[in-house]
């Protein structure tokens, strides 16, 4: 092991100084601080400790990590919240391994009263990896709160059977959770979307609500706001009218970014209990620092999307991230940006673990130390 990579937290260390850190500079106050080792204690339960994802990156101390952050902004809120793939406790991590953990986890999470399973038991034997072709096996999804874990997700691998199957996985899985209308609306009226799913997710809120939702992406090939636009509006005209704003606001180029090459952008349609025969709304999904890459552009775009006081609070948080972006990087650390169509407020903003973690470094406050640290 090089002296590099003995240097690097664990994991779980590297969330709880991170999210310690996105508390402070966001303004979330000392409960949110407090709470973060104890999220992160159960969220990466059994793997936390480790610094690499696998054996073979034992000398590659900058492999990315298993986590990013998202921020989901409204008015004068921020909630914060952690996507992550769990890994096993040593070793590789294969799909029926992460598979295992997220279990483990999940389970943890309904004793404690945070998650709500029947749903995803129903699941258990269509999605459970039994494929050479197994993506990733289960992510999970979690809002990191000042009272702690809230809002729990599971992101399934429609990979599981192999790829020859997963569009077959999620009509089954519609199904079996009473939106099989919904499916067959979706095939109906987006055959585009079908035709070009989301490689190997599905996913489920675990609240036990009627606004409790489930999810499956569609990458957006349109090459213009008005055909992405002709597209959404299969969910109403208000959907269709407020992707292609979405889409002339956030990005630099306009209309014209959905031309260029590189990522595309991504259409979620998402499934209630209130509306089992449609779906009940769709998210749009940006490529934000491909479409707004200076800092300039984001900060820009930002200022007309939020609250005054809110907008100072990432902007700060967007200057540090510029600050230690490398050279090569764009000024934007946000890598997505989304929008509900129909409800098209909050905003979620998607950055990386590596560029949080970037700005601890350079910007090191004693809120954003790490659990382990005794100078405080």
């Amino acid at each position: 092991m090089t002296p590099a990579t003995k240097t690097l937290p664990g994991y779980a260390e590297q969330a709880v100084g991170g999210l310690r850190h996105l508390g402070h500079v966001l303004g979330l106050g000392p409960a949110f601080h407090a709470s973060a080792a104890e999220t992160m204690s159960v969220l990466f339960g059994g793997w936390g400790h480790r610094s690499t994802r696998g054996p073979a990156e034992s000398g590659q101390p900058n492999a990315p990590a298993p986590f990013e952050y998202s921020l989901v902004l409204s008015g004068d809120r921020v909630d914060v919240r952690l996507f992550y793939r769990p890994l096993a406790a040593a070793g590789p991590t294969t799909a029926e391994v992460s598979w295992d953990a997220a279990r483990r986890t999940l389970a943890e999470l309904e004793r404690r009263g945070l998650a709500h399973l029947h749903r995803a038991q129903d699941l258990g034997d269509l999605f459970r990896p039994r494929s050479p072709q197994a993506t990733f096996g289960t992510c999970l999804a979690a809002s990191a709160g000042e009272r702690g874990i809230a809002r729990v997700k599971v992101y399934y691998d429609t990979f599981a059977a192999g790829t020859g199957h997963h569009q077959e996985l999620i009509g089954d899985a519609l199904n079996r959770l009473g939106h099989g209308p919904a499916w067959t609306w979706v095939r109906h009226h987006d055959p585009a979307g079908v035709a070009a799913l989301m490689p190997a997710v599905f996913a489920l809120d675990l609240q036990e609500s009627a606004d409790a939702r489930v999810k499956f992406y569609t990458t957006v090939h349109e090459h213009s706001a008005a055909e992405l636009a002709a597209r959404a509006s299969a969910l109403s005209d208000a959907a269709g009218r407020a992707a292609a704003d979405f889409v002339e606001r956030m990005a630099v180029e306009g209309s014209a970014a959905l031309a260029g090459a590189g990522r595309r952008p991504t259409l979620c349609w998402s499934m209630t209990s209130r509306r089992p025969d449609r779906p009940a709304d769709a998210t749009l999904y940006l490529p934000s620092n491909l479409y707004a890459p200076s800092t300039k552009d984001i900060t820009s775009r930002l200022r007309t999307a939020l609250a005054p006081n809110l907008f100072r609070r990432v902007e700060r948080l967007v200057s540090q991230c510029a600050e230690t972006a490398p050279d090569d990087g764009p000024g934007n650390p946000f890598h997505w940006v989304g929008t509900k169509l129909l409800r098209n407020e909050p905003l979620t903003f998607y950055l990386s673990a590596a560029a949080v973690e970037a700005a601890r470094s350079a910007f090191p406050t004693r809120a954003a130390a790490g659990p382990h640290d005794t100078s405080r």
